[in-house]
């Protein structure tokens, strides 16, 4: 399977649909994974492994993101037994002859119905029916509470990480617009959800920034860290397989509090 062809058909794909963050990152998730198996035709992942890459304790949520790509056409999954694990077979967007599983069309929503051949009593085939109940049951008077957005000061780690993302397409691209206040609020608030959520350590950050933004391909498509925590398990591997090339510890060892990047002197 041709990796890069099929996450950019992926992205468009994705963008149409509008799908869903965990439904997003369980698509790479499971692509890498296959990756690391040789793209073998079918493979088995325990839940646990999910609930840890995607971040989630909640069955619910990964049954829902798995019956999604299932149901655009992208994954089969066959149910594991007597607390086995569940077996995955990916189907390609991009044939390995160059030809496209949607050709020049995508499906404009995902169906509200299962296909065939999907065990109804799975319960990635049960629907949320509760959602829909869900809708104004909170604010009785009928107005909204909004929690406040979370400023982030200069000199944090959030802003820092994302200003230094900016000056590195910046120099890529010196034409590139100069972000706004609220845009770099924006930025810094992606880099916290990367580091909260992802658990992913500014250092880790830092370097997949320095490596994305010196790759001729993934320059041109991380131009924003709301980008760059979309597309980080995808770059991951390849930036992992290059490091290790150079003998560069992948995981970014250095702490924190050792980097002098981190502690360097304000102007």
């Amino acid at each position: 399977m041709n990796y890069l062809k099929n996450i950019v058909k992926f992205e468009v794909l994705a963008e149409l649909n509008e799908l869903p963050d965990k439904t997003y990152r369980l698509w790479y998730v499971l692509m890498s994974i296959n990756n690391a198996c040789g793209w073998i035709h079918e493979f088995k992942v325990p839940l646990k492994v999910l609930r840890s890459r995607l971040n989630t304790e909640s069955k619910t949520t990964i049954y829902n993101a798995r019956n999604q790509l299932v149901q655009l056409g992208l994954l089969e999954v066959t149910p594991g037994t007597n607390g086995s694990a569940a077996k995955y077979h990916l189907i390609p967007l991009v044939h390995d002859d160059g030809t496209n599983q949607y050709q020049d069309s995508v499906p404009s929503s995902v169906p509200d119905s299962v296909p065939a051949g999907v065990p109804s009593s799975d319960p990635l085939n049960k629907q949320n029916k509760t959602k829909q109940n869900k809708t104004n049951t909170s604010g009785k008077s009928g107005t909204s509470h909004k929690k406040a957005a979370r400023k982030f000061a200069e000199d944090s780690v959030e802003m820092e990480l994302a200003l230094y993302l900016f000056g590195k397409i910046k120099q890529n691209n010196p034409e590139h617009k100069d972000l706004t206040e609220s845009q770099k609020q924006k930025w810094a608030d992606s880099i916290r959800l990367m580091i909260e959520r992802d658990n992913r350590t500014p250092q880790k950050i830092r370097n997949m920034i320095d490596w994305c933004q010196a790759d001729s391909f993934w320059k041109q498509n991380i131009l924003s860290t709301a980008k760059l925590r979309k597309q980080y398990d995808a770059m991951r591997l390849k930036a992992k397989a290059e490091w290790e090339r150079k003998g560069i510890p992948p995981s970014g060892s250095a702490k924190v509090a050792d980097d002098p990047w981190f502690n360097r002197k304000k102007a």
